[in-house]
């Protein structure tokens, strides 16, 4: 049983405007590459993370977007609007990997691995093809026709800012996976 509409209305106008705001502040921080968003690193968990993401795409006809998380909080010291648009960024890419004949799924994960938070976003598009897989981080990257192929790089950036990686795992015409792997916080910090 779904929840009351109103009640559903409101947490996604609220997670809407939330990643607008978020958005428009990284915008406004960097008119240019070369000076990133200065991150606030803070407690994240990041099942709200991926829950406000799933969210925010889940209502899609046309394709289906899966979540699947622990019951435990995952907790990680990062920047949570930077994790957001991250997130938000790789499932807008994957949603423009999938081919208009293919009925899309995309799945996002949060599992743990040892001492680390993973993230995984897998979609079942056209993967990335040998020759582009070593520009995929690189500024001006991009196999859309509108969009300015920043997103990627600045990811990889924010990522990096708290010492976290990504990286991505494809197959053509099967699919990719995206990876975020981030320290987890050790307890005695939080």
């Amino acid at each position: 049983a779904d929840a009351d509409p109103q009640v559903l209305v409101k947490r996604i106008s609220h997670t809407l405007i939330e990643q607008i705001d978020n958005l428009s502040q990284i915008a406004n921080e960097f008119s240019n590459f070369g000076t990133l968003p200065k991150g606030n690193n803070e407690k994240v968990s990041l099942n709200e993370v991926v829950e406000a993401i799933h969210d925010l795409f889940r209502k899609r006809d046309d394709m289906d977007i899966y979540l699947e998380e622990p019951i435990d909080d995952i907790i990680v010291f990062a920047d949570k609007h930077h994790l957001i648009s991250i997130l938000n960024n790789l499932v807008k890419n994957a949603m423009q990997a999938i081919p208009n004949e293919r009925r899309g799924k995309i799945h996002l994960k949060l599992y743990q691995d040892q001492n680390k938070a993973m993230i995984k976003v897998s979609d079942n598009g056209t993967g990335i093809p040998d020759f582009m897989k070593d520009k995929v981080f690189t500024p001006n990257f991009t196999t859309k026709n509108s969009g300015t192929g920043l997103g990627l790089a600045i990811s990889a950036n924010m990522i990096e800012s708290f010492n976290g990686r990504i990286y991505f795992e494809t197959e053509e015409n099967i699919g990719t996976d995206f990876y975020i792997e981030i320290p987890l916080m050790r307890t005695e910090e939080s």
